[in-house]
């Protein structure tokens, strides 16, 4: 749901759903006043007074005055604002006789639960549009929090706050597979001619959406946290200076939380919650919010925005499915509390799955884009800036960026963890030369953190523990006993913090104290206690600098470190460099590829490399073994660690990835990315363009990525001569997909030199009837992108616009195009109007068109999807009419009703259900909702199948399976259904709890032709 699809305020709620009851109660024949009247009545009997006797309040009495009342209604032409009842007694007294009076009492567990909803209703209208002070307090500090950087700094030199250097990605969807994500790397091409892809946008935009729940992906260092980080920032900002607030809030209040929060059967998401908050205390004043908050809405038509950040450091995937499994189900139940964003790094073994089980739909994924070239100047330059003015900040990042081409270290940067790392060690070293690796950079880093950070003084705190622990004991023994165990553990100190990140890495989560006891080197002194003992360990660890404290303990300052150290541990000698090795690459066959995530794989594997002994040369060896032999996923291994920088030996790599560009067993996308990989190693460049040119100019290869080859040709490449001639090939073949040729034109005329020969083209395949529709649209948005033929592009957009012959899908989008054209806005939403209205046009892209407008103007967009939603010849283009209205802003109200009255109209037929599915999920409240389910369960014009659906929908929301057994109980003993409607029912009733019994009888006795319906 968006922001609009919540109530606007407490008040607005209480107010809409006063409204719903008096409608229903005049549908009664009755009116407001009659209620009042009935109420004060019995308000008289229950204080013992005559029934007829007025008992006003100017003497103490209880009577509700009509005028009182009737102003807590709504009125038809919103002229007053609804006031709100002083006292929730008084709303009580007034709606319990409504509700009495409409039929909503069915016994008095029913009429207990319309009390609890409408109580909770008034305390939301009570709290208002506002944030209450707790929570105004959290997010002080939480908004304190985000601002600091999440990784460490060098010497004395913090680093800078986030929002100092802080330089925004773009996201775009995830692919569905390995393959389509080579479109990622073509905008605007598609893979079988049915619409563009969908481009990069900046990464903020897939926050703000509607989802309930979505996935962040980007690998190592992405700038995953970061981003969290910054939207927790900004939305505190709106929140506390004033200019958010329930009216807009479609962001909801954020709360970043570790996954790890969320570990174990036993805890719940409002207890993990709650204690993220309490770790806040360092950034103010009591921020720790109680779990009860996060059991309601912070504010009335406002959510909790969960950030779950660090889901891949979860150790196993039992784990990591758990998690998900939890966060899923509390933001699907009902009434809607949360929404949320997990930000992982890419998982495998398909433990997403769990979530497209949970909601019955895809979950929605995004890629996180790594910076760009612009993007990483930009980053240094303002990173330098915390340091020297502006000027010289601008020269030092042009000729820093230049040394990391030079070094080949410019992709790696693009990695935000690793662009801060190295311009660190630039203000740390700056007359050395850049590290050659990945490995390397992190060798550089960890060395000035720890053993060349003189200005820390690192061994003089480690040399005062050591002292300050000896003290404290009296016997010349136990202090001599003392001052060899922590003089071991400080020699030992690099080797044992590289035991922790292992044991952490491999699933021993424990406290790291706990976790150094199991070392040989680490033995408490007998007259230590363990409290002195842990904590003189904590501070040996925290003074190194390579862990950091962290609100729940000592921990690594990003995953990538762990990784590092951890791989120091598991090659630490020549035992270990062996049973390593043998586990990765095993000399039997069959040979496969490790399993560990490609982040940790490069350390290891960069070890291996340095070894001293002959374990690198094995490795070698069998690498080029497995690479041999192997296909699809040797070919992903070996690019993956290519594009990491692990010193992978040139010749045998360069010689693999060659074949794997040569393989026509290999998926064109696997093939392409071995090709651009060899095309960016040292001295690889020529072979790796051939391998392009050869694949771009190759038709047994898939149009895509043939595409993809010609465009990396012409761009990153660096030979656009060859990518020139490539793209004519493909924009002039017939045989390629139409969407791939117009692509190829859009990039030749945007090259420099080759702009006739893409107008060109892009004029003949919009002009070619024999084209696929949607193609010609997409030349002709092409043609109007080229400099000097704005004119013809947007002309082309108006035939094809205006043509019947035209796919209406097609026709939609052209006039869509228009509307992106400076000085067409009109001219393409005066043709979107049209196609919207005209009956025969296909229903979905008369509701496309609709939408397209709702996006440029949301008024004419509403009065449009109000049309359609009334249109009788639409069907199920009614449905999505109505559920786009109630997503529109300010258009809530309008939306739900069209929902309802389509969920209620017998001639909809099936799609009633698909309005009904459609009203939950934008309406907020749970009494509506069921009230829905519970009339389309019990209506006798509407088929059995989908009443047996609404019975078991209304069964899940909660305080309402009585009422849905009762209705499934009913269809199983109606005699004049047929007999398979019965058993349905009856089916569908042995799976409520608490109800499997008598379900399992009522099936049986259908069974044997003696339901009770037929008996007697």
């Amino acid at each position: 749901m968006s922001a609009t699809d919540e109530p606007t305020s407490g008040r607005a709620a209480l107010a809409n759903q006063l409204g719903t009851l008096h409608a229903k109660l005049r549908e009664q024949g009755k009116t407001q006043k009659s209620a009042v009247e009935e109420a004060n009545r019995r308000r008289r009997i229950a204080g013992d007074r005559a029934p007829g006797e007025p008992w006003p309040r100017r003497d103490g009495g209880l009577d509700l005055s009509v005028k009182t009342v009737n102003d807590w209604f709504p009125k038809r032409n919103a002229s007053k604002t609804p006031s709100l009842p002083t006292d929730f007694e008084d709303l009580w007294a007034v709606v319990g006789v409504m509700l009495g009076w409409t039929g909503q009492f069915t016994d008095e567990r029913s009429a207990e639960r319309q009390r609890c909803a409408w109580k909770a209703l008034y305390a939301d209208a009570q709290r208002g549009s506002g944030l209450s002070e707790d929570v105004r307090v959290y997010l002080e500090a939480a908004r304190e929090a985000a601002r600091k950087h999440p990784h460490p700094g060098i010497n004395l030199l913090d680093p800078p706050s986030l929002a100092d250097v802080y330089v925004r990605q773009h996201s775009k969807p995830a692919a569905v597979d390995a393959h389509a994500s080579a479109l990622c790397d073509v905008p605007a091409v598609t893979t079988g001619g049915t619409g563009p892809s969908v481009p990069a946008e900046p990464a903020e935009t897939m926050l703000r959406k509607a989802d309930r729940m979505c996935v962040l992906i980007a690998g190592p260092g992405g700038g995953k946290s970061s981003l969290l980080r910054t939207r927790l920032r900004d939305v505190a900002d709106k929140w506390l200076n004033g200019t958010e607030h329930a009216a807009t809030a479609g962001t909801g209040v954020p709360i970043w939380v570790s996954a790890r929060a969320f570990v174990g059967e036993e805890t719940q998401v409002p207890d993990a919650l709650a204690a993220a908050t309490r770790k806040l205390s360092r950034y103010g004043r009591q921020p720790g919010l109680d779990r009860a908050r996060f059991l309601e809405r912070p504010c009335a038509g406002v959510h909790w925005q969960l950030l779950v950040d660090d889901l891949d450091e979860l150790p196993n995937r039992a784990e990591r499915q758990a998690v998900l499994e939890k966060l899923a189900h509390a933001v699907a139940a009902e009434p809607p509390l949360y929404r949320c964003v997990v930000a992982t790094r890419p998982l495998t073994d398909n433990d997403l799955d769990v979530l497209d089980r949970v909601f019955g739909w895809q979950v929605p994924c995004y890629d996180l884009q790594p910076f760009t070239a612009d993007d990483l100047y930009t980053y240094t330059e303002s990173y330098f800036g915390t340091r020297w003015p502006k000027e010289e900040a601008a020269r030092r990042a042009q000729h820093f960026t230049g040394a990391l081409r030079s070094a080949s270290l410019a992709d790696l940067a693009r990695t935000p963890l690793m662009a801060f790392m190295l311009c660190q060690l630039y203000f740390a070293r700056r007359d050395r030369p850049l590290p050659a690796g990945r490995t390397e950079v992190y060798d550089a880093f960890t060395d000035l953190l720890y053993e060349s950070n003189h200005s820390k003084r690192i061994a003089a705190s480690h040399e005062g523990a050591i002292q300050h622990l000896v003290q404290s004991l009296q016997s010349p023994r136990a202090r001599r006993e003392t001052d060899e165990a922590a003089q071991q553990v400080h020699q030992r100190l690099p080797e044992l913090i590289d035991y922790l990140a292992y044991q952490w890495l491999t699933g021993h989560q424990a406290p790291a104290t706990l976790v150094l006891a199991s070392h040989e080197d680490v033995r408490r002194p007998a007259k230590v206690s363990p409290e002195r003992w842990d904590a003189f360990l904590e501070d040996l660890l925290r003074h190194t600098g390579l862990l950091v404290h962290y609100a729940d303990g000592l921990g690594f300052p990003h995953q990538t470190f762990l990784e590092y150290h951890a791989a120091r541990h598991a090659t630490r000698d020549k035992q270990a460099r062996t049973e390593l090795l043998a586990q990765l690459f095993p000399a039997s066959l069959p040979l496969h590829v490790p399993t560990f995530e490609p982040s940790y794989l490069g350390f290891l594997l960069d070890a291996l490399f340095a070894s001293p002994d002959d374990t690198a040369r094995e490795t070698i060896s069998r690498i080029e073994t497995l690479t041999c032999r192997g296909g699809t996923s040797a070919c992903d291994f070996l690019v993956k660690q290519v594009a990491l920088k692990t010193n992978l030996a040139t010749e045998p790599t360069a010689r693999q990835l060659t074949r794997f560009a040569q393989n026509r067993d290999l998926h064109g996308y696997d093939r392409v990315r071995a090709a651009v990989v060899l095309a960016g190693m040292d001295g690889c460049r020529e072979a790796g363009m051939g391998r392009l040119i050869a694949l771009a100019d190759d038709p047994s290869v898939d149009d895509v990525n043939r595409l993809r080859a010609a465009v990396v040709l012409a761009g990153e490449a660096g030979c656009p001569e060859a990518g020139a001639n490539s793209l004519i090939v493909l924009a002039d073949a017939p045989s390629v997909d139409t969407a791939v040729r117009v692509r190829a034109a859009v990039v030749l005329a945007g090259m420099d030199g080759c702009r006739e020969a893409g107008m060109g083209r892009l004029i003949v395949l919009a002009d070619d009837p024999s084209v696929d529709d949607h193609a010609r649209v997409l030349a002709a948005e092409g043609l109007v992108e080229v400099d000097g033929c704005r004119e013809a592009g947007m002309g082309r957009l108006i035939v094809l616009a205006d043509d019947p012959s035209v796919d209406d899908h097609a026709r939609v989008l052209a006039a869509e195009g228009l509307v992106e054209v400076d000085g067409c806005r009109e001219v393409g939403m005066g043709r979107l109007i049209v196609l919207a209205d005209d009956p025969s046009v296909d229903n979905q892209p008369r509701v496309w068109a609709a939408t397209a407008i709702a996006h440029a103007d949301r008024d004419r967009g509403a009065s449009l999807y109000a049309r359609l939603a009334n249109d009788p010849t639409l069907m199920e283009g009614r449905v999505q009419a109505a559920k786009a209205l109630a997503r529109l802003d300010g258009c809530q109200e309008a939306g739900t009703n069209w929902l309802i009255a389509l969920a209620d109209s017998p001639t909809l037929w099936f799609y009633r259900m698909n309005a009904a599915e459609a009203f939950a999920e934008v309406e907020g409240d749970q009494i509506r909702v069921a009230d829905l389910y519970a009339r389309l369960a019990s209506d006798p014009t509407h088929w059995v199948h989908g009443r047996v659906q609404a019975a078991q929908i209304l069964a899940r929301i909660e305080g309402y399976r009585e009422v849905a057994a009762n209705r499934l109980i009913a269809l199983a003993d109606d005699a004049t259904l047929e007999g398979r409607d019965r058993m349905e029912a009856a089916d569908a009733l042995a799976g409520i709890e608490g109800y499997r019994e008598l379900g399992i009888n009522l099936l049986t006795a259908l069974i044997n032709g003696s339901a009770r319906g037929s008996m007697g």
